[in-house]
């Protein structure tokens, strides 16, 4: 685990890391093919599905399943702020432009702006949508060891594909790092974060440029250590991971005969159910 983590907002690496290395819960021990596919099908349903009820329940779900891996709910919420943010950042045009019923409205001269409760239920199912891939991607990657996202690495990918993918993985530790002793030099200089809005764009810009700069300078050399002691560009698997049981099975069919039934409703229009 990361004890210099500057923010609760954003995910950290090494607390995912630790607790699925460290985790022991029923989710932690479900089959990694199961969990990945699962992730699949639950993008593939945010996607489709387009009523709100379904995607409370939908959400709902993925948060019960968080909470069977014995994750910090405390975390999950702190590292909900990003999601939000774009969410409401993509959205806030359409609480002014959807029609429907007026909620509230401003007269600006000759023009009036008026939230529509079409709006607010739009940037709503936005939120649901992104917040369930969220939940369930964090509870997926932090109950899947890092030896059996290697095997279903290369199984799923290319060989070359799959290394870049794994490389990048772990190079996104190594740009963390960097990143936080670029603040820690702030930080010991007397800096701050907080500026007006020219000088802490500068400031940021600064920041992750430095950060970056470093963090190929040091990925090259951990690049260069890999060679000198035989890396031939591929990542060894260790362990296999067996196939489904017979219960991982029945929930990823369930889960993709739900899918099935939202595409039908929705694209061929049958009315099997209203979603």
């Amino acid at each position: 685990m990361s004890g210099r983590t500057y923010t609760k907002h954003v995910p950290d690496l090494r607390v995912i890391t630790h607790y699925a290395e460290r985790g022991s819960s029923v989710v932690h021990r479900t089959n990694p093919w199961t969990k990945t596919f699962m992730l699949l099908l639950i993008v593939a349903l945010v996607t489709v599905v387009t009523d709100l009820a379904t995607l409370l329940a939908l959400y709902a779900f993925t948060v019960t399943f968080y909470v069977a891996a014995r994750l910090p709910v405390r975390l999950l919420i702190g590292w909900y702020t990003l999601p939000l943010v774009f969410v409401v950042t993509l959205a806030i045009m359409f609480v002014f432009t959807e029609p429907g019923d007026e909620i509230a409205g401003l007269d600006l001269g000759t023009t009036r702006i008026v939230v529509t409760d079409n709006g607010l239920i739009l940037m709503l199912k936005l939120a649901m949508r992104g917040l369930a891939v969220v939940t369930f991607s964090l509870a997926t990657f932090m109950t899947i060891r890092y030896k059996h996202i290697v095997y279903v690495a290369h199984r799923t990918m290319p060989a070359s594909l799959a290394t870049m993918f794994l490389l990048t993985y772990r190079f996104l530790y190594v740009t963390s790092d960097e990143l936080t002793n670029v603040i820690d030099t702030i930080h010991s200089r007397n800096g701050g974060l907080v500026r007006g809005v020219t000088r802490q764009s500068r400031m940021y810009a600064g920041i992750f440029g430095h950060a970056f700069i470093h963090a190929f300078d040091r990925a090259e050399r951990i690049s260069k250590a890999m060679e000198s002691r035989g890396f031939d560009g591929s990542f060894p698997v260790v362990e296999r991971v067996p196939r489904p049981s017979a219960k991982g099975i029945a929930a990823i069919l369930a889960l993709l005969s739900i899918l099935a039934i939202a595409v039908i409703d929705r694209y061929l229009g049958v009315g099997v159910v209203t979603i």
